[in-house]
């Protein structure tokens, strides 16, 4: 049975529901003027980070995503994919639906009742603030397939919950981008509205605390690279500042994108391995990737047990 899907659910979900909405779009709306004034790299991660959230993976999963080469499991690309293109249209004004959703992902859409969500999608009965939207979205998905009401629901629900939050967020103009999901739900999760709120603030947070130690480790490595390297910093600076928008870089497109020459760009990417800032992610000998990994592990989710 499908939980109420407008505002009503949250004055009859008591006091607890609507303090935890509050809290929960305080530190949304945090979130969001972190993430805007955050550089291009650092916003990038935000989208990633909220990707590795859905799917559940860390910093090496992150790092997977990013790389150029195809690597990480398929199921992973397959939803970064989606959200991207979701989160392209959501930044447009596109409303999601649930059988956007389904094709967004590549999933059946048979027996999802789709009436009273996209309803609320639409705001067919009254317009929804987006934070209590998405909750509520949220919350439809997963009862439409739990086996019993209270009981987690299957992981393609807790996949289409996921994304739905993150497009719903984005449209509605609570994120300005995808930056914030719900991650699977363990058991004995609180499966109401102000369980969800809960998680809403608590990932919120968690995603501004790690935008903020990510922008510490950049200055500290700047300061670091020029504390070092004296004349040599000139060119390892201008490869940071690239491994910070890029994330993960490779030497032939560093070369390119500073126009310098390769030997010039090795020799900078040598420099920020020696020094700790960059590793190599590919374990070869040859067409080698290197990750800024410091700042993505300040903005990887907390691993669950």
């Amino acid at each position: 049975m499908l939980p109420m899907l407008d505002s009503t659910a949250l004055t009859t979900g008591g006091v607890d529901a609507i303090r935890t909405y509050e809290d929960a779009s305080s530190a949304v709306g945090r979130l969001n003027a972190a993430g805007c004034l955050a550089p291009a790299g650092l916003r990038e991660l935000l989208v990633v980070r909220c990707i590795a959230t859905a799917v559940g993976t860390t910093h090496s999963g992150m790092i997977a995503l990013v790389r150029a080469d195809g690597e990480g499991p398929a199921s992973h690309r397959s939803y970064a994919a989606a959200l991207r293109e979701g989160a392209a249209r959501a930044r447009g004004g596109a409303l999601p639906s649930v059988a956007y959703l389904h094709d967004l992902l590549r999933l059946p859409g048979a027996g999802m009742p789709a009436g009273p969500i996209d309803d609320l999608l639409r705001d067919v009965h009254e317009r929804t603030p987006p934070v209590l939207k998405a909750a509520l979205a949220a919350l439809g998905l997963r009862a439409a397939r739990s086996v019993s009401p209270g009981e987690p629901a299957d992981a393609q629900s807790e996949t289409l919950s996921a994304l739905v939050v993150a497009l719903v967020l984005c449209v509605g103009g609570a994120t300005s981008d995808a930056w914030l999901t719900l991650p699977p739900a363990p058991s004995g999760a609180d499966l109401t509205l102000h369980g969800i709120f809960a998680t809403f603030a608590r990932e919120a947070r968690s995603a501004e605390r790690g935008l903020a130690a990510a922008r510490d480790i950049c200055d500290a490595d700047e300061s670091r690279v020029r504390e070092a390297l004296g004349r040599a910093a000139y060119s390892a600076l201008d490869l940071l500042a690239l491994l910070r928008d890029e994330i993960v870089i490779t030497v032939p497109d560093a070369a390119r994108k500073l126009g310098a020459t390769p030997p010039t760009a090795g020799a900078a990417v040598a420099r920020l391995v020696e020094l700790g800032i960059a590793r190599e992610v590919t374990g070869r000998a040859r067409s080698r990737a290197f990750a800024y990994e410091g700042i993505v592990k300040a903005l990887a989710p907390a691993e669950r047990a």
